[in-house]
């Protein structure tokens, strides 16, 4: 365990599981992960559908206005119609009335398409709510016993970060900067098992776990008895023997 390949293995190590605690920390666990799945998606259905139910709403004022104003405006020309002098200006203003008449009736038509859509969306939204309350009740639950276990998590987000740095302190500074170029290349990935395939003839050649390109004899023997760091030749990850670390 105190060769550099080891040393190596074990920040590879320290550096996954800082990366899944961390992750694990900013989220919630994979055990509640479906209830949270589906309180998410009910919550923005819910926020959809009352932000519907507003809109709605205000469509119904604004058409309940519009009828009040069409019919304000009926109501002026008809009393205009004893006012009249001719039979020119009287079937100018019958004009005017079967005008009003017809829009009031648009308008009229439209308030009541609104007033629908805004009960009917409000009676959908007070459904949904009560239905959310239970699941609400149960994610609320499962939120509180994980927010009890962060404190734990986040100690050993502390614990890797501080072993990661002593590693970081036995390992050469070159090695540590092209192994964080690997992870970041191959998305966190940047070690890989050194395989043994038997020949059909007899004698075995040694291969990268990840990419199977071939290692050298003598540097698979390097490798599995010296803890030397070495780099596969094709995919550059660094290679480690089995039970190693």
């Amino acid at each position: 365990m105190n060769d550099l390949a080891s040393r190596l293995r074990l920040f590879d190590r320290a550096l996954a599981e800082l990366r899944a605690a961390s992750t694990l920390l900013a989220g919630v666990p994979e055990s509640m992960r479906a209830l949270h799945d589906e309180y998410s998606a009910e919550r923005a259905a819910l926020e959809t559908l009352a932000e519907a139910s507003r809109e709605a709403a205000v469509a119904r004022r604004d058409a309940d206005g519009a009828v009040a104003d069409a019919q304000e405006k009926l109501k002026k020309f008809q009393q205009q119609v004893s006012r009249v002098r001719n039979q020119r200006e009287y079937g100018a203003i019958l004009s005017e009335i079967d005008q009003a008449k017809s829009g009031l009736k648009t308008l009229d038509e439209a308030a009541l398409a609104a007033l629908e859509r805004a009960e009917s969306l409000a009676r959908e939204l007070d459904e949904r709510r009560s239905a959310f309350a239970d699941l609400e009740a149960r994610y609320s639950a499962e939120l509180a016993r994980w927010e009890a276990e962060k404190p734990s998590v986040a100690a050993k987000v502390a614990g890797l970060e501080r072993d990661l740095e002593s590693l970081r302190g036995e390992l050469p500074k070159p090695v540590i900067a092209q192994f964080l170029r690997i992870v970041e290349r191959y998305h966190g990935v940047a070690m890989a098992r050194l395989d043994r395939t038997e020949r059909p003839g007899g004698g075995a050649i040694w291969h990268c776990g990840c990419c199977n390109y071939q290692i050298r004899p003598q540097v698979a023997v390097e490798i599995r008895t010296k803890g030397t760091i070495v780099q596969c030749d094709n995919c550059r990850r660094f290679l480690f023997a089995e039970g190693e670390g």
